[in-house]
């Protein structure tokens, strides 16, 4: 945080002022906004903002602060918009300070026999709880919600961190019709600014007096209307990193005769700035109490990889995430080894200590996770994890021990973000790296099956996965029982009848997880007089296109590159030959993004069938929309294709007969 306590003294002084006014008052809710019965510009939205009024500003006082003051109006259409009327407000608290909430009024407005009808919000329903170790959150929802009705609220946030301005939203998950926000920053605060998301927007930007803090400030003033809804779609990392809205970088203060200071920083010198925290330069060289525990684990053990896994593996058994994230110690080494559980802090930053009295060299990589968004410019704050780096035999391995199911390069999908910042303090080196990237996933599929005559189909299923896939797999099942884990299986594989499941390796983080079951399918296989049409694939091919929009503004992210491969051996009924088969295709993405390749041929009585689909990056960017789009779409329709058989006449079995 930064500490300016003389310049503070000297420029923020203790005047009352006028607020701004809003441009729609507080409670004036018309008649029509309670009979609209859709928005006019979405059809199909179940709840719109129909009014968003922001405005941030300074105040000077005993104790200087930044002020956000909030108006919303929402109008629902639909049930399925009720979730609009639950308002979440998330207040950062830290050693230097807490953010707080405060005169909070809403009200419900319903049409009841051609009257306005409001309903105010109980100050007992507004419930206060720990979102996270940094975070509180403050959450109401409204009262008497229907179809139709119009709900209304305002409330003003207090913050210490007044060098800390958060992000204006201009988007929802909702249209919203009209938007008015304004920011009040001191003459000489220089703040950057950078626009995120797909919408033109452009601030009018003037300059008056305010009496708040007894100076001349800076006014941006934004004012949308018609701003559509952000619509989710498959395959994003998170959805607010591209929702519209400006983000402020503070970059300099400059007043004339008084200060000239600069804030720019790189990532360089984030890092060093973490390095340089007591936790980072002191809590990781205490590794005393280690030796009871390290030297007995790693006796007689000299291959640094080998020792590498066996400490996480001791990490792992030994601690616990508590599901709170942190770049910063919660409890520490000492407590979290005694109480066995702590932040993910406590977890990787152990593992790194560990590591390091074993003699490996090992750092902690601090970053952003997906769900916490992109940083977009060097910043301490935008960071909200870290995890470990170990260094051997000139190779890179990134390991975060506190996933239940992570291992050595393999990470939570999460982690794959941005990169991360090096804080290598024994060497001095804190730098910004980019080459955290997830490895290829194999998925492998194996299916035997025996084509009855009467169209159904019975045999085996074998599958293996790796890496992530394996990963993923593992959480998936992991609360769910053999019934529930079977049933599942029946639903996702087009209503296949299961019997003899099995699965192995499931319960650990090493390896790959196999999953086995016998058969039997009715789908898929249809007679039409003399003749029989088989989709090959059976319960494996794929249905639909997950890209159904005709164009995206996102890019596409798949979590990690992936491998699948379809191997399937039919056997045909007898009295029956084949009469035509689809024809092989290879068929490649540019750029090497992927390749589809279908395999076929038929011996006998015997049909072998393979099938090898590869996505090779985990990120396609949204000009290679249409492109990926049409690849999914050839695939599908390659696995549509049938195989034809027909029953073999009299005189061919006879024939058939003779010749053998």
């Amino acid at each position: 945080m930064i500490r300016l306590k003389l310049f503070i003294v000297l420029f923020f002084m203790i005047v009352a002022g006028p607020v701004s006014a809003q441009e729609i008052e507080f409670g004036k809710v018309t008649k029509d906004e309670l009979t609209e019965k859709e928005y006019p510009l979405d059809s199909d939205a179940e709840a719109a903002v129909l009014y968003k009024y922001r405005n941030t500003f300074y105040m000077s006082g005993a104790a200087n602060s930044l002020v956000t003051k909030i108006h919303k109006r929402i109008k629902i259409y639909k049930k399925d918009g009720f979730n609009q009327a639950t308002e979440e407000i998330n207040l950062f608290n830290s050693r230097g300070g807490d953010e707080s909430v405060s005169r909070i009024k809403a009200f419900t407005y319903n049409l009841e026999n051609g009257k306005v009808v409001k309903t105010e919000l109980d100050k007992e329903q507004i419930f206060e709880s720990d979102l996270s170790y940094n975070y509180k959150q403050v959450k109401f929802t409204m009262p008497n919600i229907k179809e139709g009705s119009v709900i209304e609220f305002e409330y003003k946030i207090t913050s210490p961190f007044i060098w800390n301005l958060d992000d204006f939203r201009f988007q929802e998950e909702i249209p919203v019709k009209k938007i008015s926000a304004q920011i009040r920053t001191p003459k000489g605060f220089n703040f950057k600014q950078t626009h995120r998301g797909y919408l033109n927007f452009h601030p009018k930007v003037s300059k008056t007096r305010d009496a708040r803090v007894g100076m001349d400030v800076v006014v941006y003033s934004y004012d949308l209307s018609n701003v559509p809804a952000l619509k989710e779609e498959p395959y994003v990392d998170n959805m607010s990193n591209y929702r519209a809205g400006v983000m402020f970088e503070l970059v300099s203060i400059q007043i004339p005769g008084v200060i000239d200071r600069h804030y720019s920083q790189t990532w360089g010198d984030v890092a060093k700035n973490i390095g340089n925290s007591s936790e980072y330069k002191k809590e990781l060289d205490k590794t005393k109490s280690f030796g009871d525990i390290i030297d007995p684990l790693l006796a007689g053990q000299t291959d640094e990889l080998k020792k590498t896994k066996l400490i996480l593996k001791y990490v792992k058994e030994n601690t616990e995430w508590n599901g709170v994230d942190g770049k910063y110690f919660q409890h520490g080494i000492k407590k979290v080894l005694k109480e066995k559980k702590g932040n993910v802090a406590d977890i990787n930053l152990t593992l790194v200590a560990m590591l390091r009295y074993a003699g490996i060299k090992a750092n902690p990589i601090v970053l952003s996770t997906k769900d916490n968004s992109i940083p977009f410019f060097p910043t301490l704050e935008r960071l909200n994890y870290v995890i470990a780096h170990a260094r051997i035999n000139n190779k890179d391995y990134y390991i975060d021990a506190s996933h239940e199911f992570s291992d050595i390069n393999v990470l939570p999908i999460k982690d794959y973000n941005w990169g991360g910042l090096m804080v290598d303090n024994p060497n001095e080196v804190w730098k910004h790296i980019s080459t955290i990237e997830p490895i290829v996933s194999a998925n492998i599929h194996a299916i035997k099956a025996s084509i009855e005559a009467d169209g159904t189909a019975v045999g085996t299923y074998q599958s293996r996965r790796t890496n992530h896939s394996a990963m993923q797999f593992r959480t998936e099942v992991k609360d769910k029982d053999l019934s529930e884990q079977i049933e599942q299986r029946e639903k996702a594989y087009q209503g296949i009848e299961i019997d003899e499941y099995t699965l192995k390796n499931e319960k650990t983080y090493e390896g790959s997880v196999s999953e086995s079951f016998s058969y039997n399918y009715e789908k898929g296989l249809e007679r039409i007089a003399d003749k029989m049409y088989i989709q090959p694939l059976l319960f494996l091919k794929m249905e639909e296109n997950p890209f159904k929009q005709e164009k995206r503004e996102f890019p596409v992210d798949f979590g990690f590159p992936v491998n699948t491969k379809q191997i399937v051996e039919l056997s045909i009924p007898e009295g029956y030959e084949v009469e035509s088969l689809p024809k092989g295709v290879v068929m490649d993405m540019p750029d090497g993004m992927g390749r589809y390749k279908y395999v076929i041929k038929s011996t006998g009585d015997r049909i072998q069938l393979s099938t090898t689909f590869e996505i090779n990056k985990a990120i396609i960017p949204a000009f290679n929309y249409k492109i990926l789009k049409e690849y999914f779409n050839q695939v599908i329709t390659k696995q549509a294709e049938q195989i034809v058989l027909s029953k073999i006449t009299s005189d061919e079995t006879t024939s058939s007969s003779e010749k053998r």
